[in-house]
């Protein structure tokens, strides 16, 4: 794996900077069972760390690098990581946080004399280690529902592998297979799901950076490219730009959009133009961050009316739609309830949260909180995504997480934080704020307050002062009522 115009490493190198890494980190103290947190930029490094931490026995807590200190300082401290490994990118934000039993690794020289991760790799033993158990935890990622703190998902190593091999089926992956990765590592999904199935395969994964429709293209001519993904927002760009140029991209073997709901049109343009190499799915974090449902390449025939779903359950999953008490319902293609699915690749809960772990994983069943539909041939639509969850160009924003930040500025009564529509991102943040009797509230401090504790992404980009908030009958904000109210004046 590596850069398309640069360096790389080949799977020995891997696997001897990660045997060397995974003993230098033992020697240092650490110990199997330890967390490993990375707050990484997309560097090679990354992967070592990964491959080490599978070595050693170790745990990683990947944590985004768009996330602010405020942000990134909860998964820390829940997951009581030891060592915190950092990019010289992250490094004011890295100073920058109260937490004091982390032992710091940076990747690259800093000035400070401190032991970086390029000089553990160069002299740490290279002899090998013990298997690790397939049960033994790997890694924790942290993700929310649409209430309370993120959760940490506890993903197996056995969860992992088995994953690998079911998104290299579901991806349609070619030994050998080469990705252009578009999405960042530092997302919990990408590495067990992009490149871990790649690894399983034997493949070559290069790693984009910064990328737009026109690099991506010329990647996927150059490096004859048979696997990328496309994120919601470049859906039309990508279907215009291919469309235009159709010999430069013929080396692919699928093309994957997943991670936020597009509309079947979007879909349509891109599909009428690559064919049967779309493919859809839904995935998540629970499920080691791969795919529970995807597309075959008949579902993208125009006399179907199949790209509204996200395909049927991948092989060793099942899915079902159940009722509110758990029961059962027809897969008739109408009747609506809540997705629950078996999988082999399911996380063995949430770390340090067994309330939610029995909420959400009843006798082998994973709750998703998403409401939809199956029909008699097994394919699945999805009408509301985790009810509240906000989905804007693939990433997820949690309402409660950005209604907090909101309600930390000073004269602010209450708020609720809802998706509305948007043409490019799928969906985009709107907050309903209301202030208290005597204040003086802009939406220049609510911008603010923003910008200065969550990611660029999680940003209110409508902001509507009211008097009150609807509620329920049990006098709870009514987030639906909400969201009805403001769409009546935004753009569809």
């Amino acid at each position: 794996m590596g850069y398309p115009g640069g360096p790389g490493l080949t799977y020995r190198e891997l696997v001897d900077s990660a045997t060397r890494l995974a003993n230098a980190l033992l020697e240092l103290g650490i110990e199997p069972g330890d967390r490993v947190a990375a707050w990484m930029e997309d560097v090679v490094e990354y992967i070592q760390v990964y491959a080490a931490c599978a070595l050693a026995g170790l745990v990683v807590v990947p944590i985004n690098a768009r996330l602010t200190v405020h942000e990134a300082s909860f998964p820390l401290e829940d997951s009581g990581a030891r060592v915190l490994v950092y990019t010289e990118g992250l490094a004011e934000r890295v100073a920058a946080l109260t937490t004091t039993h982390l032992l710091l690794i940076p990747v690259s020289a800093t000035g400070s004399g401190v032991t970086t991760l390029g000089e553990l790799i160069a002299n740490g033993s290279h002899q090998p280690l013990p298997l690790v158990r397939p049960d033994a935890l790997y890694m924790i990622g942290y993700t929310s529902g649409t209430t309370g703190r993120p959760k940490g998902a506890m993903l197996t190593q056995g969860s992992v592998a088995t994953l690998a091999r079911m998104n290299a089926l579901a991806y349609r992956l070619p030994v050998g297979s080469v990705a252009a990765l578009t999405g960042s590592m530092s997302f919990v999904a990408v590495v067990p799901a992009h490149i871990i199935s790649h690894f399983y395969v034997t493949g070559t994964v290069l790693l984009l950076g910064k990328w737009d429709v026109e690099s991506l293209i010329d990647t996927i001519e150059q490096k004859r490219v048979t696997f990328t993904y496309l994120p919601s927002p470049l859906l039309s760009a990508f279907a215009v730009a291919a469309a235009a140029e159709p010999l430069r991209w013929r080396s692919l073997v699928s093309l994957l959009h997943s991670g936020s709901k597009a509309s079947a049109t979007k879909l349509r343009e891109v599909a009428d133009v690559v064919g049967g190499l779309l493919v859809e799915g839904l995935g998540m974090t629970e499920n080691s961050g791969g795919l529970v449902t995807c597309t075959v390449p008949g579902d993208t025939d125009p006399t179907q009316d199949r790209l509204g779903t996200v395909g049927r359950a991948v092989p060793e999953v099942i899915i079902r739609v159940v009722d509110p008490l758990g029961r059962p319902l027809p897969h008739d293609g109408e009747t609506e309830g809540e997705l629950v699915f078996r999988s082999p690749a399911l996380m063995a809960g949430y770390w340090n949260n067994p309330e939610a772990t029995a909420e959400s994983m009843r006798d082998g069943w994973y709750r998703t909180g998403d409401l939809g539909t199956v029909d008699a041939q097994g394919y699945v639509r999805i009408s509301e995504r985790r009810v509240d969850l906000i989905v804007s160009g693939g990433m997820n924003v949690y309402p409660s997480e950005v209604e907090e930040v909101i309600l930390s500025v000073p004269g602010v009564l209450a708020c609720a934080v809802v998706g509305l529509p948007h043409e490019r991102w799928g969906q985009t943040v709107a907050a309903s704020i209301v202030v208290a009797p005597g204040h003086d509230v802009t939406e220049a401090d609510i911008v603010e307050c923003c910008k200065e504790r969550l990611a660029s992404f999680k940003k209110p980009t409508v902001i509507k002062f009211v008097d009150a908030l609807p509620t329920t009958a049990s006098m709870k904000v009514s987030r639906a009522q909400v969201r009805l109210e403001m769409a009546r004046s935004w753009p569809k």
